[in-house]
């Protein structure tokens, strides 16, 4: 039987998350490509009052230090900053070149 994880949300603490690209293709190797995800980050810790202690950008995976929001979940924050960082990369890629969702 699977046992779901246990959340520890509402506790005032950082989170550390990291998530991969699609497949974990190098999405993120441009210098275009990180700074729509740093341009994305910066909207989003604005609209969910979140504090980003500190992030890391890979060409294929992203690290995150990241307060809890003063509005909304943790998971709706880090689904739309992948979302909106998607959309955005994939108005940017030739459709020849996506396969698939990027984040």
């Amino acid at each position: 039987m699977h046992v779901k994880p246990v959340r520890y949300q509402n506790q005032r603490c950082l989170h550390f998350i990291t998530f991969t690209c699609y497949r974990r293709m190098p999405l993120l190797d441009s210098r275009a490509a990180k700074e729509t995800f740093e341009r994305t980050l910066e909207l989003v810790r604005i609209w969910y009052g979140r504090y980003i202690v500190g992030y890391v950008v890979m060409p294929e995976h992203v690290h995150l230090l990241i307060s809890e929001p003063e509005r909304s979940k943790l998971s709706v924050t880090i689904q739309m900053l992948k979302q909106i960082t998607s959309q955005k990369l994939r108005a940017k890629t030739p459709p020849a070149l996506l396969a698939g969702p990027l984040l």
